[in-house]
């Protein structure tokens, strides 16, 4: 597993490229923020999961409801990209 700020940057970089999402820098983002913090929506939130599904998973895999209580904070939603990554298939 990449340590924390390899983590952290690859979720600030996603970001960086969603139309939706606040314009952050890593140095915005810090483990234990809050979503709200951040400046991103609980729907937001969802549709930013969803879209890094799609790009990183081609949409194989789907949003699960556990995932839900986790996307409130940073350190959630940076266990919901690690699942998603693991998931995700290999690139050949």
């Amino acid at each position: 597993m990449p340590d924390l700020d390899d983590r952290l940057r690859n979720f600030v970089d996603f970001l960086g490229t969603q139309p939706m999402a606040p314009p952050l820098t890593y140095d915005d983002v810090a483990p234990g923020m809050s979503r709200a913090e951040l400046g991103i929506s609980s729907l937001n939130i969802l549709i930013l999961v969803n879209s890094y599904i799609e790009e990183k998973a081609s949409g194989k895999i789907a949003l699960r409801p556990e995932w839900v209580p986790l996307l409130d904070d940073v350190d959630g939603i940076l266990k919901v990209l690690d699942e998603i990554d693991a998931c995700a298939p290999a690139e050949v």
